[in-house]
């Protein structure tokens, strides 16, 4: 009888023991970070399924491979100094790079490794967490370009008016000379310099519209009435380069927004996106809701935006355009800032989608 108690306790012990097992594989597996072990030539020993799911390749492919055949390569000396620490110091090792995951996307990851010697104390392997910190990368660019948009505004803030003051001066005096009989063979010159003049001051205005600081005349209204307003002039646009524009205007609820500085970013959106492609194009200009937010997309068909071109659009003075000053979406990401909005680009070698996501106001209006 006591031997039969200890056996029915022994596997008792032996379930427990599995569940317990189990539980771990569970928790090993579908942690919220990856986890690999990697032998002393950097070669992986083990992985945990989000592991293998962050880098995109089947777990059992994974094993045996080089970490660094997933790292990208501008980043591959970066992952072998990670490695030489790990083997100099006997503490753990945190390095933020790059890997390259099976459709040829990069995620920015952070590796900690931490170094391990083997039972018999022969060889040495590193534990390692992969954390994706792709977002995390995203907000802290999206908060550097805000501050360096900001700081531009608060420059021209500062001088705007300084120099305004003498251009009015100037430009009422032009016109008054222009119009006197006496000079009206120089009449096409001082069109000329007043046309350069009411440049120089729209590229101020676009100035002091970055900055942070500046008040949003904000209303409830609703977005599509906006476009409706606005369609002639963007039609006429369109026209002028034989280009063609379609609307798809859902119904959506109302916003707070600044009338004056969305009409702005449309225009800017839009514009850009009638440059961007050749005549006989189509730019379609959608609103609809997606779930708690309000989106505006202007579509284009232009030949899309190179990966080192789109990593700086929105950059104040970044241009492609010969006659351009690099100020017209560093002014949307400014407006949309000021609506707590958020501007997303999707792009493609057959055109270029901008989104314009506006949060739906808690109640709605």
């Amino acid at each position: 009888m006591d031997l039969e108690a200890k056996c029915q306790a022994l596997q008792e012990a032996l379930e427990e023991l599995e569940e317990s097992r189990n539980r771990y594989a569970a928790l090993y597996d579908f942690a919220p970070v990856g986890y690999v072990t990697i032998d002393d030539k950097g070669c992986i020993q083990e992985a945990n399924l989000t592991g293998a799911s962050l880098i995109g390749i089947e777990r059992s492919q994974l094993i045996g491979m080089p970490l660094l055949v997933y790292v990208t390569k501008s980043d591959l000396k970066l992952f072998l100094d990670h490695l030489r620490r790990c083997k100099r110091r006997d503490e753990k090792v945190i390095t933020e790079l790059s890997l390259m995951t099976k459709n040829g996307a990069p995620i920015q990851v952070q590796l900690l490794s931490a170094p391990h010697k083997s039972t018999d104390g022969r060889s040495r392997f590193y534990k390692t967490v992969i954390t994706d910190i792709t977002q995390r990368k995203h907000y802290e660019n999206e908060l550097a370009r805000l501050d360096r948009l900001n700081l531009v505004g608060e420059m021209a803030a500062g001088i705007g008016h300084e120099v305004r003051n003498p251009m009015t001066t100037v430009r009422g005096f032009l016109q008054l000379y222009r119009d006197k009989e006496a000079f009206a063979q120089y009449k096409d010159r001082f069109d000329l310099m007043i046309d350069e003049l009411d440049r120089a001051n729209s590229i101020i205005t676009e100035f002091l519209s970055l900055a942070k600081n500046k008040t949003a005349d904000l209303k409830a209204q609703n977005l599509n009435t906006i476009l409706e307003h606005l369609s002639p002039l963007i039609q006429s646009d369109a026209r002028v380069s034989d280009k063609n524009i379609h609307f798809l205007l859902e119904e959506i609820p109302y916003l707070f927004l600044d009338e004056k500085e969305i009409r702005q970013l449309i225009l800017n959106h839009i514009r850009n996106g009638l440059e961007a492609m050749s005549p006989g194009g189509e730019l379609t200009i959608r609103t609809f809701r997606d779930g708690q937010e309000v989106v505006l997309s202007v579509q284009d068909q232009g030949k899309g935006i190179e990966s080192n071109v789109l990593e700086k659009i929105g950059t104040p003075f970044f241009t492609t355009k010969d006659n351009g000053t690099g100020l017209g979406l560093a002014v949307c990401y400014s407006i949309a800032a000021r609506h707590n909005a958020v501007i997303n680009i999707e792009t493609s070698p057959t055109g270029t989608t901008f989104f314009v996501r506006f949060p739906v106001p808690e109640p709605p209006l």
